[in-house]
């Protein structure tokens, strides 16, 4: 009898001890074998966490991402997010009946979603968002009535979403972003989501109305719908959800007038409406209220009226974005109030300055901006001066964009104080005067923007001291002087175009070291002298304008090793010699100006090889020969090769046609110009002076001539001869049909004036 009692409570002990000493019950051998299964599903675990933890020697809810109940040690979170995990999503996870939350973002899972994920029914969190799921959502993802978070975001999801899923009454997250689904939202998206807070739908290929009843969903929180095909109007009933923070409907194609129910929710922090087609003015009444808005951007839009007063309540602004509608009227003179301000973008409107001052003083007034990073006003008839105090803004300004605003007067020497200053796009105006000198003030430049102004004087060598500059564009100016040869320090310079202007000097030895300058544009200048070896030095380039100066000299042939060039001009120089082979290695080359040049030889036919090349230009030079056939040539003009009076080939380049000789290989036939045209001239001076001598023998062997006999003459006729034998252009050279008579009379000549010295 003792021996049953203690049987007894041996057993009642062991329904109480834990599952690891107890083994693993019936009713739990169905987790384990759905996440044995999912591991086996997968293919690639970089960092070997399920070879590792997930074995059967441990209980599974010891398992690596895995979690389990205290009571019946079921399964109940399943999160593997980030570990860069690849395979597919078995169905067997459709039976782990207690499952709550099923987390596996940001790995690599693809393949099919299984519908057994439907059973769930206790299911809360779904996140599999930032994975590379294919194809579409099932339609048994609708059963999950306990689901509060639907994250699918960053997959390649198509087709639509299942109507089912805007019936889990229970949803607070619905998250599709970054996908491919199409169709309509329903028009009674929100009847069944009362508790939705995030609706994120963005990127997308989403189209049709915007639901109007979304103002059931009353605690929606964000709205965020851009990068879809939306169409339409906004819905008034967008402003009676009492707790929006975030609306964000950009990049559709959204029409009609901006609501003016957004602008009465006091709980909003972002109105993002950029690149739509609204239109209509923004609500003019002071008394506006946005206690909470951050964000205003409204951009890219066909919106008009002027700046409204509201603007200056907004308190907590760090973002406002007007830019490229088409408002009118004065820039508001009160900005200094946003003290939170960290943008503001007014660009590509028709804003003026207060007539009342000549001088931009609503910069004035954002130097109590002490947040200030963006300011851009560009592309406004604002016509007015810069202010001195444009050196006491922000610190912190990064990007200060001023161009096409009919600027006028000096760039304030202040200028210099903003040395946080990354951008500064002050062209297109008509600012006048020196550049100050104050600019080595800005040390972190790297974008400086001045052309097409009236700026004069000289490039200051304070510019040097920009050693982050990347792009220093200057042209269109009035500048003189020398080009600084301290640029040739900025080796982060990439583009420097400093061309249309009145520079006067060589161009610097140290420039043709910037090995990673992409474009060096100096056309239309004074500049003189020749261009060096080192050009072959800026491996990177890919445009190269010299055009319209006063250089000279040959082509260096090491510009054959630029093989990113892309864009060469020489043409309305002084250049001569001849065209360097070498160009046709310039295997990206499209554009190559040679033109109004004193440029003489033949067009070499390596350039036959440039198969990008789509234009030439070698007109007014003094080029000879054969004109290429091959490769790009056949699709040239007779414009690329006018006045070149040597030039040959076919009748549709208007040149005259070539002789059988002219046809053969241009190398070979050089050669034979270089060596045989010389050795004929010797040749000829030699039979000449024998024949001379020979003549001379014969008539005065028995009487010497007294006087010297007038060899000076003689020699420098035969002289002339021997070089017109040897001329290059096959048109002015003569034949020995044409020599032979004139060595004649050159003998007769010399025989007559020595008879005549004969005493």
């Amino acid at each position: 009898m003792g021996r049953v009692w203690i049987t007894a409570l041996v057993s009642m002990l062991l329904m109480f001890l834990p599952k690891k000493c107890n083994g693993i019950p019936r009713s739990n051998f169905t987790d384990q074998s759905a996440l044995l299964a999912f591991k086996a599903h997968i293919t690639f675990d970089p960092q070997n966490i399920l070879a590792r933890d997930w074995s059967t020697k441990t209980s599974f809810c010891n398992w690596t991402g895995v979690s389990c109940s205290l009571r019946r040690q079921r399964v109940t979170a399943l999160d593997l997010s980030s570990m860069g995990l690849i395979g597919t999503v078995p169905p067997q996870l459709g039976n782990l009946s207690f499952l709550q939350s099923l987390i596996l973002y940001n790995n690599s899972f693809h393949g099919y979603l299984p519908s057994e994920i439907g059973n769930l029914r206790r299911l809360q969190i779904l996140d599999i968002g930032s994975n590379k799921l294919p194809l579409v959502i099932p339609e048994s993802f609708g059963n999950l009535h306990r689901l509060e978070e639907l994250r699918f975001d960053g997959n390649d999801l198509t087709g639509t979403i299942p109507s089912t899923i805007f019936n889990i009454s229970s949803l607070k997250v619905l998250d599709f972003m970054f996908n491919d689904l199409f169709g309509s939202l329903p028009k009674n998206t929100c009847h069944h989501l009362p508790k939705l807070e995030l609706l994120l739908l963005s990127t997308n290929q989403l189209s049709g109305h915007i639901p109007s009843d979304l103002f059931k969903c009353r605690e929606l929180k964000s709205l965020w719908l851009p990068y879809n095909n939306f169409t339409g109007a906004i819905p008034e009933e967008i402003g009676s959800l009492p707790m929006l923070e975030l609306l964000n409907l950009g990049v559709n194609m959204l029409s009609g007038d901006l609501p003016r129910s957004i602008f009465n929710m006091t709980s909003i922090k972002s109105i993002l409406l950029p690149f739509n087609r609204l239109s209509g003015s923004l609500p003019q009444e002071s008394s506006i209220n946005l206690p909470n808005l951050k964000e205003l951007q409204l951009d890219m839009n066909d919106i008009t009226g002027s700046m409204p007063g509201f603007l200056r309540n907004l308190s907590k602004l760090e973002i406002l974005d007007l830019s490229f509608n088409k408002m009118t009227g004065n820039v508001l003179q009160e900005f200094g109030n946003l003290r939170a301000l960290q943008g503001l973008f007014l660009e590509s409107n028709s804003f003026t300055n207060h007539p009342s001052s000549q001088t931009l003083n609503f910069i004035t007034s954002l130097t109590n901006c002490r947040q200030l990073k963006i300011l851009h006003i560009g592309g406004n008839p604002l016509d007015g001066m810069l202010p001195n105090s444009v050196g006491n803004l922000s610190r912190f300004l990064t990007n200060f964009y001023a161009y096409s605003s009919k600027l006028k007067g000096h760039i304030p020497g202040e200028i210099g104080n903003l040395s946080s200053l990354i951008v500064l796009s002050l062209e297109e105006n008509s600012l006048m005067g020196p550049i100050p000198t104050t600019v080595r003030g800005l040390r972190k430049i790297q974008v400086l923007d001045l052309y097409k102004n009236k700026l004069n004087g000289s490039i200051p060598s304070d510019i040097c001291l920009a050693r982050r500059l990347v792009s220093l564009t200057l042209n269109n100016n009035l500048l003189s002087g020398e080009i600084p040869s301290c640029l040739g320090n900025i080796t982060s310079l990439r583009n420097l175009y400093l061309h249309f202007n009145k520079l006067s000097s060589a161009i610097p030895m140290a420039l043709w070291s910037l090995k990673d300058l992409l474009i060096l544009n100096l056309h239309s200048n004074f500049l003189y002298g020749s261009l060096p070896p080192q050009i072959g030095e800026m491996e990177a380039a890919i445009g190269i304008h010299l055009s319209s100066n006063q250089l000279s000299g040959n082509i260096p042939s090491t510009i054959g090793s630029l093989q990113n060039l892309i864009s060469f001009s020489l043409s309305k120089n002084s250049f001569q010699g001849s065209i360097p082979e070498a160009f046709g290695d310039l295997i990206s080359l499209e554009l190559l100006d040679l033109s109004q040049n004193n440029l003489s030889g033949e067009i070499p036919k390596s350039l036959e090889a440039l198969r990008y090349l789509k234009y030439f230009n070698a007109s007014f030079n003094g080029l000879q020969g054969e004109i290429p056939r091959g490769g790009p040539f056949a699709n040239f003009t007779a414009s690329s090769f006018i006045m070149n009076k040597g030039l040959c080939g076919p009748s549709r380049l208007q040149v005259p046609p070539c002789s059988i000789e002219s046809r053969k290989d241009s190398k070979t036939k050089s050669r034979l110009l270089r060596f045989s045209l010389p050795a004929a001239a010797s040749i000829l001076l030699v039979v000449a002076f024998i024949f001379l001598v020979m003549g001379c023998r014969r008539r005065y062997r028995k009487d010497p001539i007294p006087e010297a006999l007038p060899k000076e003459h003689c020699v420098t006729s035969i002289m002339e001869l021997a070089l017109q034998c040897v001329n290059e252009s096959p048109e002015e050279r003569m034949t020995m049909v044409e020599i032979l008579p004139r060595l004649k009379n050159i003998k007769v000549e010399f025989l007559r004036d020595s008879e005549r010295r004969r005493p």
